[in-house]
């Protein structure tokens, strides 16, 4: 039990460097405005996978930094940018709703992306399979937990994770 929690332990340490090694790239990357220039090119993807999300809306850059992390495999960089989008894609139907108004009483004019109060949009749910399917070129959490427990070749992962993107 000592000897798990020390490994446990060493691990955390390896894995909060490799952390914080990828999310300061990504923070230069942003500073240097190569985030915004890699949205830009992602924003004919954001919108046809977003078909509905308006021009220029806030959460077009939230999901483009999201999906940018993910894709590099650094899904704890990407979380924090997916719970942004998720606020603003909510802030988005809150708004759909107040412009929604009833036509008469208790009859609303009909517009396919208003969801009752409560419901996830179609936005918000094909920004959750997004994320739970895992896009990513570059696995590097697992890389450095085959690195860290001795792998011969901790990059040999990246065919196989290449191979489950594809699919997914």
């Amino acid at each position: 039990a000592f000897q798990a929690a020390g490994e446990a332990v060493s691990l955390c340490i390896t894995m909060l460097g490799i952390m914080s090694f990828w999310t300061g790239i990504l923070k230069i990357g942003e500073r240097a405005g190569v985030i915004e220039a890699l949205t830009r090119k992602m924003t004919p993807l954001i919108h046809f996978l977003f078909p509905e999300l308006p021009c220029g809306h806030p959460a077009v850059g939230s999901i483009s930094a999201n999906l940018i992390a993910n894709v590099l495999g650094l899904g704890w960089a990407a979380t924090p940018a997916g719970l942004k989008a998720m606020e603003e894609l909510s802030a988005l139907e809150e708004d759909r709703h107040r412009v929604a108004r009833p036509v008469k009483e208790g009859v609303m004019r009909p517009r396919s992306r208003v969801v009752p109060p409560g419901t996830a949009s179609d936005e918000m749910c094909t920004f959750l399979v997004l994320n739970i399917s895992s896009l990513q070129l570059i696995p590097v959490n697992i890389i450095a937990y085959r690195s860290q427990y001795g792998s011969v070749d901790p990059a040999a992962i990246i065919g196989p994770a290449i191979v489950a993107t594809m699919v997914s």
